[in-house]
């Protein structure tokens, strides 16, 4: 494996991770590799390291090459999304250089990451975010999305510290309704992977619940697991990420086999 790390900035606070692996004669995706953009959460006020190489490690497994970002964080919207897009963008005009399938190119995300990442996949066609960055709106769009117990809504159930950052103190409802994910779900939408627990204390399961309706309505193709018990930040569920006092948790580990399947059949890896 191949570990760089790519600055996105001048002031290199926004940056690229990635995770290269190796070629290996005989074995699968060692010719173009799929690939998958790790949003970590943290409300953002910062980038959860336990949302972030757990996770790219646990995709490395399954053959992927990953690629973390380290957003904007503290900054109001559309910074963290530009982040994100950007991102994108950079990662298929490499996709030679990083030995990926340009067209496999999945996004990941957690908590305020999750919103991110369901930011990314519905607003790719926003002219605010293609125009921004001189590119055609198919260039940041990624070929699906995986949802870790993600904020979504601004108005159902939000999560009111991550909207305050990214519009101020006090949004208009206005405002809160087109920064929720949900309402920018369309049929042009990448296949969704969500999951989530029932009793969530912070950010609430009417979220997921909100945005695989969006998706319903929209025929968009989505997964949605909501498992009855755990705490919020459950990232791999296991002592990798600090929760292997938590018996109960077996089940939630399961997001991550079921989660590279629903991959393997939307972007035909």
């Amino acid at each position: 494996m191949t570990v760089k790390t790519f600055y996105l900035n001048s002031e290199k606070t926004v940056y690229l991770k990635a995770y290269m692996l190796d070629d290996v004669e005989g074995l699968p995706f060692c010719n173009k590799r799929p690939a998958i953009l790790i949003l970590p959460g943290g409300g953002y006020e910062y980038c959860s390291a336990r949302e972030a190489e757990p996770i790219a490690m646990r995709y490395a497994a399954e053959g992927y090459n990953t690629f973390i970002l380290i957003y904007s964080v503290k900054k109001r919207y559309p910074a963290s999304l530009l982040n994100a897009a950007y991102a994108i963008k950079k990662i298929r005009e490499r996709s030679e250089e990083f030995n990926i399938d340009p067209d496999k190119l999945a996004v990941w995300g957690a908590s305020s990451g999750g919103h991110l990442a369901a930011c990314t996949a519905t607003m790719w066609s926003d002219p605010v975010i293609y125009k921004a960055l001189d590119c055609k709106p198919e260039d940041i769009r990624p070929n699906a999305a995986v949802l870790s117990y993600p904020v979504i809504s601004g108005v159902t159930n939000p999560h009111k510290g991550s909207f305050d950052i990214l519009l101020g103190e006090y949004p208009t409802r206005d405002d809160l309704s087109k920064l929720s994910a949900e309402n920018r779900v369309t049929p042009k939408t990448p296949p969704i992977f969500i999951w989530c627990t029932a009793d969530d204390d912070c950010v609430p399961a009417q979220n997921s619940l909100v945005m695989a309706k969006a998706c319903v309505s929209n025929k968009v193709p989505c997964e949605l697991h909501m498992y009855d018990s755990g705490p919020h930040g459950l990232s791999t569920c296991d002592k990798a990420t600090g929760w292997n006092e938590y018996f109960y948790l077996d089940n939630c580990k399961k997001w991550i086999e079921l989660s590279v399947k629903f991959l393997e059949k939307y972007m035909n890896v």
